[in-house]
């Protein structure tokens, strides 16, 4: 890890290892500031072993790719078609968020027996709950309604 980047994990307390799920956006910040200095190191390298711009390859007409990237909550996978007239014959996505819903699941069961023994009202467990599926994903429970909670009296 980059020595900044280490320097704020510190500051953090943020250590390896960690599986609390709400500590995510922390890990997602020391791992930028890794990224940052690493590609600056990197494009330094590039630079200095004398880079000389190529000509871009002529790119496919029709086909199809695949490919994957990491991006702030996981891997996204992607792969799309294209025929001869380019237009789009199908596309499929992997995302983060799907790749989650099983730790998601996990947590929300693990959490609700805890908020229950202390005597969370319904209010302050919906809280609960929410805030255990944005540290997954920000968005989700907000774009996707993914949090319904019903209490049975």
């Amino acid at each position: 890890m980059h020595p900044e980047a280490k320097k704020l994990a510190e500051a953090l307390k943020f250590k390896p290892l960690c599986f609390n799920p709400y500590m995510n956006s922390v890990a997602q910040l020391v791992e930028v500031v890794h990224s940052v200095k690493d590609s600056i190191r990197l494009i330094d390298e590039v630079l200095g072993a004398g880079y000389k711009p190529e000509e871009l390859a002529k790119p496919t007409q029709h086909g199809q790719g695949q490919g994957g990237v990491e991006v702030p909550r996981g891997i996204l996978f992607h792969e799309y078609g294209y025929d001869k007239d380019l237009m789009c014959t199908g596309g499929n996505c992997i995302i983060p968020t799907n790749q989650n819903h099983a730790n998601i699941q996990l947590d929300l069961e693990a959490l609700v027996p805890k908020l229950l023994a202390a005597g969370k009202d319904e209010k302050a467990i919906e809280l609960n709950l929410e805030m255990l599926v944005r540290a997954y994903d920000p968005c989700i429970s907000c774009s996707t309604h993914y949090l319904k909670v019903e209490f049975k009296r």
